[in-house]
């Protein structure tokens, strides 16, 4: 299991992670994010029972490349176009490729930290994208809900993670 490919697209070189992501072009994202899980998983689900091949985990789920000022963790606030036309290509071209895991991000988007948040979880991963792996939260994600205002304490950042549709804490 490997924590890659990042999906994230960035357009602010002062964001600390752009060097490991695919850059600012969500067509070439895309590209970058398929051939880094076919590389990892092979063409295939049954490819991930042969010895040279680990699953991929497609981060960070979504819109972390858009933080404000650049500052990791921080609030991101763009338009639904931005959202499926810029932010969302990669992460669906790593689905469509098979890739079996997920890690949302630290993030707020649109007043919900990506870590509790059912509209990207639920409704457009593991709903309308038909995504069958798991998610797992990003490093202390849940208790980055509570320094976000949005859960009082970890238990209640724990549920509402679950709900929002992540399977496994890191």
């Amino acid at each position: 299991w490997t924590f890659g490919p990042m999906g994230d697209i960035s357009r602010d070189a002062r964001w600390g992670r752009v060097m490991e992501g695919a850059g600012e072009d969500p067509f070439l994202g895309s590209k970058i994010a398929t051939a880094r899980v076919k590389g990892f998983q092979g063409n295939s689900k049954a490819d991930l029972l042969k010895v040279n091949t680990i699953a991929a985990c497609a981060k960070h789920f979504a819109a972390y490349g858009f933080a404000e000022a650049g500052k990791e963790y921080n609030t991101v606030d763009i338009s639904n176009s931005t959202l499926y036309n810029i932010v969302l290509p990669p992460f669906k071209a790593a689905n469509d490729a098979g890739v079996r895991t997920y890690m949302n991000s630290f993030n707020i988007l649109n007043g919900v930290p990506a870590t509790g948040n059912s509209f990207l979880q639920r409704d457009i991963l593991k709903g309308k994208w038909k995504f069958d792996g798991f998610v797992i939260t990003d490093w202390a994600s849940i208790k980055e809900m509570m320094l976000h205002g949005y859960a009082k304490d970890g238990g209640e950042a724990s549920e509402k993670a679950v709900i929002a549709g992540a399977d496994m804490d890191m």
